[in-house]
């Protein structure tokens, strides 16, 4: 039986394309860190404050829309399809999905994580991938239970897989956190190839 996917070779796949695509990724990125430096902002200073929570509400809805629009780019990149700066905002259906879907998947996790904490962590791999799903097209449902059956098997090489990440970002956030510029694309773009592999094989 062959394996569904390489963690090796979805790194390798992720470095090439943050190399190739260095210049749109680090617009992305930069717009990403702008919005959290604005966050930091109107947290010290509106705090408080009505002006303060609507800032903060705009804030956190422009947070979920740039993260499915980098999710999306990783994807793209992934798909090997051309990706450009204005794919950073997806299509407001597909945002809304993408937040219900995070939203549901969430709170499953969280019960199970309440439960006990093994459930909590296999409900994690088992929906790891629904947000891909909601990007392709699925609906919340449809995502989760694409998910479920592309993860199905595959839970403790996604385990490995996901601290291996875990451990990269760790390593990019001491190295002065520049490192995250390179790490954090790179995990993003190695997980969207972990998804179109298991979506392959299936």
């Amino acid at each position: 039986m062959t394996h569904a996917f390489s963690i090796h070779e979805a790194l390798r796949f992720g470095w090439h394309k943050t190399r190739d695509h260095s210049a749109l990724l680090f617009q992305v990125l930069l717009t990403l860190f702008a919005l959290q430096v604005t966050s930091a902002i109107v947290d010290k200073v509106l705090a408080g404050t009505v002006l303060g929570v609507l800032a903060s509400f705009a804030l956190a809805v422009a947070g979920v829309i740039l993260g499915a629009g980098f999710m999306h780019i990783a994807l793209k990149l992934a798909h090997s399809q051309p990706a450009h700066y204005h794919d950073l905002v997806p299509k407001a259906q597909t945002v809304w999905l993408y937040f219900c879907t995070s939203v549901v998947a969430g709170l499953l996790v969280f019960v199970g994580i309440i439960a006990l904490i093994i459930p909590g962590i296999y409900l994690a791999l088992r929906f790891s991938m629904a947000r891909f799903a909601v990007l392709e097209g699925a609906h919340i449902t449809e995502s989760l239970r694409k998910s479920s059956r592309l993860t199905h098997g595959h839970k403790w090489k996604l385990l490995w897989f996901f601290l291996v990440l875990g451990v990269i970002n760790l390593l990019g956030a001491l190295a002065l956190a520049v490192g995250l510029l390179v790490t954090i694309p790179v995990s993003l773009i190695a997980y969207a190839h972990v998804y179109l592999k298991l979506k392959n094989r299936a």
